[in-house]
């Protein structure tokens, strides 16, 4: 009976610790990583497109980043409409807009729909919408179960894929927090082991496995 007492207050503190480190680094810091290659990606298919109609989707774009600051709605709204009939790039670009206003606004479930969207539409390059996939999870993870990110991620932790740091942490975090302390090792060991993870990233994959004891 002591052992077992003992057992479960070992794991809340263990629970404890990742808590407070996740705060402290914060998902938001991933999702930084995640917008900036989105934004560069958005910027090479402005390049591609056509001239014409790249110049017609940029002036209704910034029209609608003028209006986010007095007309929320009306800009999400014209968002949409971008994303509906704009340029690749643009349709692209329209739709992570949309989906940050309505996160910022606490409509965190309509902006992973969005998300979602992207990460369906095969008009899309491939990389597109991994980039969509990652960004659903990392506003919404906090609402999916460790099944839910394991299937939206599914393929993206691979050795071989370029965002496969961001997903192992986020695959890593899913794990701990639906009590599968063996995968988020296995997770966050291949992260420490990546020769292109960054200090940053290899110090947070250090602390988090520190705190399971594997």
């Amino acid at each position: 009976m002591s052992d077992e007492l003992f057992r479960e207050v070992d794991e809340e503190v263990r629970q404890d610790r990742f808590q407070n480190l996740w705060k402290r680094y914060g998902i938001y810091l991933v999702i930084v990583f995640v917008v900036i290659v989105g934004a560069t990606v958005a910027f090479v298919l402005w390049r591609d497109a056509q001239g014409s109609a790249r110049q017609a989707d940029s002036a209704r774009f910034l029209e609608a980043v003028v209006a986010e600051q007095t007309e929320r709605n009306a800009a999400i709204d014209q968002l949409r409409e971008i994303a509906r009939e704009g340029t690749p790039g643009y349709r692209f670009l329209a739709s992570l807009r949309e989906a940050a206003l309505l996160a910022d606004g606490g409509e965190t479930g309509e902006a992973v729909i969005v998300f979602d969207a992207v990460a369906a539409d095969e008009d899309f390059e491939p990389v597109y919408r991994d980039i969509a996939r990652l960004l659903a999870v990392a506003h919404g993870m906090q609402n999916m179960s460790q099944g839910e990110v394991e299937e939206r991620l599914a393929g993206l932790g691979a050795d071989d894929s370029p965002f496969r740091i961001t997903a192992r942490e986020f695959l890593a975090v899913a794990a701990i927090r639906g009590g599968n302390p063996d995968r988020a090792a296995e997770l966050l060991r291949a992260n420490i082991a990546d020769n292109e993870v960054s200090r940053a990233a290899q110090a947070r994959a250090g602390e988090l496995l520190a705190t399971l004891d594997r």
